[in-house]
């Protein structure tokens, strides 16, 4: 049983395979955190549940720092990176928004994405068109709100970017950002 957070329901050995790394980034003047470094090993659990529809991992990534994350982000409204819709139709669940479940802060379904681009397999020019496929959902003001951008990975920070230039079009009090995880950049692999 685990002391910090009883309600972890996944086994010792999975929770062993991940290291977190917890590092701080900045994003188009918004403060950003992500819990692990895109490795190998969260690459591969990341197909399982997301390419594999593997949706018993969806605490893996979070669960034990649910607690400090909820006080952390306390008072922000969460906004998930959107998948195409039907790849969350084929998958039978978004995956964003399922690995972050957890979070005990206000969902809002913000941005649309218009079409089923994946980014994996794109070079980094054809990632920065991302801005092309998503769009809002509601054109609400968000003045005096304060925004938790969530996503898995966040490798070149295109669709972050977008998602921030959308977002403050509504006119925010604070946007933060959010990731499972980050690939390291050259200067950080020194």
């Amino acid at each position: 049983m685990n002391l910090i957070n009883p309600d972890i329901e996944l086994c010792k050995k999975c929770y062993q395979n991940i290291r977190p790394k917890f590092k701080k980034f900045d994003v188009s003047g918004c403060k950003g955190l992500s819990i692990y470094e895109y490795d190998e090993k969260i690459q591969s659990l990341l197909y399982q549940f997301k390419g594999c529809f593997d949706i018993e991992l969806k605490n893996l990534f979070f669960n034990r720092y649910i607690n400090v994350l909820n006080l952390f982000y306390r008072g922000y409204i969460m906004v998930p990176i959107p998948s195409y819709e039907v790849d969350d139709a084929i998958r039978e669940f978004n995956h964003v928004e399922e690995m972050f479940s957890k979070l005990k802060i206000p969902k809002l379904k913000l941005i649309k994405k218009t079409k089923g681009i994946k980014q994996a397999s794109s070079n980094f020019d054809k990632r920065k068109e991302i801005s092309k496929y998503l769009e809002l959902t509601d054109l609400s003001p968000l003045i005096g709100k304060k925004i938790l951008i969530v996503d898995d990975v966040y490798t070149t920070g295109s669709t972050m970017k977008a998602a921030i230039k959308l977002i403050r079009e509504l006119h925010p009090k604070k946007i933060k950002v959010l990731v499972m995880s980050k690939t390291l950049n050259k200067d950080e692999k020194k």
